[in-house]
């Protein structure tokens, strides 16, 4: 979702704007917007003895370099200047420090010595960052060090993690083509000061990291130290996360990617649960914006269900019980995260229930986060928590599976039910051509920045330019959620035409301009069933 439609979604009266007409027959308007201009901090800041160089490219007979960047361009951050929306809002528009070489330069090609951080999760895209941002220094720059830390920020600080690997021409030649991490990941956390010590002692001047925005803090924090310590160090982070949430820009590395995986995932679940009687097929997938763009793509999803939006699952099979009679299956999509207290609540009873208990069977890809039996552990589920066991683990996914083949089975409805969860393997898919491209050229204004004298920033994308956003307004509050009202919403309900699945009477607003939508019509007497408690069910939740 754009960020643009983040913000423009009140219901404001709309006004004419006052417009004039020029002698040639143009029509203007006489609105004018006010900007702010966020500023990215340079290496001169805090070193103002250091010397400039002109940029290698200026040298370069062919290609014939006249792009450059000149010191104060910027990119405004929206498409539509005139919303009267948008200003009965407040809101102030932004200017972004327009991405690209500048002429001048704060480093040499002999005294660079560069590092590339990938931390989190893995993601389509890393690999061809990674080779873009080597293939810049190399053949833009003259560099000739450039290293890959292992494992994310424990690249710092485990033994064997340290041996970094040194990335050549050769070595990333062929990676752009492969799925996975030339660098490998991991999810532990950053340690400021030991990564200072590391970069020093290594003598490292330029730190690429990829990351989400948990990332981005404690790559703030790693220029921040930097700042205290007087090193020349330029730390330049690039967006990578596959729930695409992050602030100002338009999207992270990989997610195109990401969002064709999970359709083809979804038409894979769609042959399975059409060749079977009764079929059900839930996919699910790990953020909210991935769910709404598959199913907006795929077209097959009956029921998209999400962590921003509440549902009743009592009212979710109802609807999905009318599909099956009408088609012979359903495919259900369900952010991971999503009815988190109806699952903590389950996770109680079951606690509470004395009985042995075995969970649903599947397929190897369905059975994670299944809980283990307790007739073959012998332990109770409390002990199994304490333990770290694999109760831990229950999630959305496994609620649904087993909520709906009780639902089905105390109405004596066959059905068969196969939980699906590829987000491992939608991770680690090599990028399509969009996000190759993309990749080469966030990679390569990286590049452009630190050589630049700039840092503590974030190459991205807002309004289809390339820019650099100051790290320190980045921050978990200003991150993009996914809302009921918002117009991605409504073009997914479009696409499923599901009705919200919220208990009869308590349906919300989806559209923000008055148009409540209920799972069914009062003469199909869901409010009826609604209120119907299954007191002896392991769901009375």
């Amino acid at each position: 979702m754009s960020k643009d439609e983040h913000r423009d979604e009140m219901s404001t009266e709309e006004i004419p704007i006052p417009m004039t007409q020029t002698s040639d027959g143009r029509r203007t308007s006489q609105i004018t917007e006010t900007f702010i201009v966020n500023e990215v901090l340079q290496l001169q800041s805090y070193l103002p003895h250091l010397q400039q160089y002109q940029n290698p490219l200026l040298t370069r007979s062919w290609p014939i370099n006249t792009n450059f960047v000149g010191i104060n361009e910027t990119v405004t951050d929206t498409v539509f200047c005139n919303s009267l929306r948008a200003q009965s809002k407040g809101l102030v528009y932004s200017q972004w420090v327009r991405a690209g070489p500048r002429k001048q330069t704060y480093f040499t090609p002999s005294e660079v010595n560069a590092a590339i951080v990938s931390c989190g999760g893995l993601d389509p895209g890393i690999n061809i960052v990674v080779r873009e941002i080597v293939g810049s220094l190399d053949l833009a720059y003259n560099v000739r060090r450039a290293w890959g830390v292992r494992f994310g920020w424990r690249g710092f600080t485990d033994g064997a993690a340290k041996e970094w690997l040194e990335l050549t021409q050769e070595r990333v030649a062929h990676i752009h083509k492969e799925g996975g991490s030339i660098l490998g990941y991991s999810a532990d956390p950053c340690d400021v000061e030991e990564t200072l010590n590391v970069l020093e002692e290594r003598g490292i001047n330029q730190l690429y990291v990829l990351g989400n925005v948990e990332t981005c803090k404690s790559a703030s924090d790693i220029q921040l130290g930097a700042i205290k310590r007087k090193m020349k160090l330029s730390v330049i982070l690039i967006p990578k996360s596959i729930e695409n949430n992050f602030p100002y820009i338009d999207k992270c590395i990989g997610f195109d990617t990401v969002v064709q995986g999970a359709v083809d995932a979804i038409h894979r679940v769609l042959l399975a649960a059409s060749s079977v009687q009764g079929g059900i097929g839930i996919i699910k997938l790990g953020s909210g914006f991935m769910c709404l763009h598959a199913v907006m793509a795929s077209g097959d999803a009956d029921v998209c269900l999400l962590k921003a939006v509440p549902f009743d699952p009592k009212v979710v099979f109802e609807y999905v019980s009318k599909v099956i009679a009408s088609k012979g299956y359903a495919i259900i999509v369900v952010e991971d995260g999503a009815a988190e207290e109806l699952v903590k609540k389950w996770r109680a009873q079951l606690d509470v229930d004395t009985g042995d208990r075995t969970p649903v069977g599947g397929s190897m890809d369905e059975c994670i986060g299944k809980l283990v039996p307790r007739t073959a552990s012998g332990h109770s589920m409390k002990e199994e928590c304490a333990r770290g066991l694999a109760f831990e683990t229950f999630d959305i996914g496994q609620y649904l599976k087993e909520y709906a083949i009780d639902f089905f089975s105390k109405r004596g409805l066959h059905v068969t039910v196969r939980l699906s969860t590829p987000e491992w393997y939608i991770r680690s898919m090599p990028a399509l051509a969009s996000d190759r491209i993309f990749c080469n050229i966030v990679g390569s204004s990286a590049v452009h920045a630190a050589f630049a004298g700039l840092m503590h920033l974030v190459v991205g994308r807002v309004s289809q330019r390339y820019v650099y956003i100051p790290m320190s307004i980045i921050n978990e509050k200003n991150k993009p959620v996914v809302k009921e009202t918002s117009r991605m919403y409504n073009r997914m309900i479009r696409a499923t035409g599901q009705p919200s699945f919220q208990r009869q009477g308590h349906a919300k607003l989806i559209t923000g301009r008055g148009d409540v939508r209920r799972a069914f019509t009062p003469d199909q007497a869901l409010s009826d069933l609604a209120r119907e408690e299954q007191k002896d069910s392991t769901f009375h939740v």
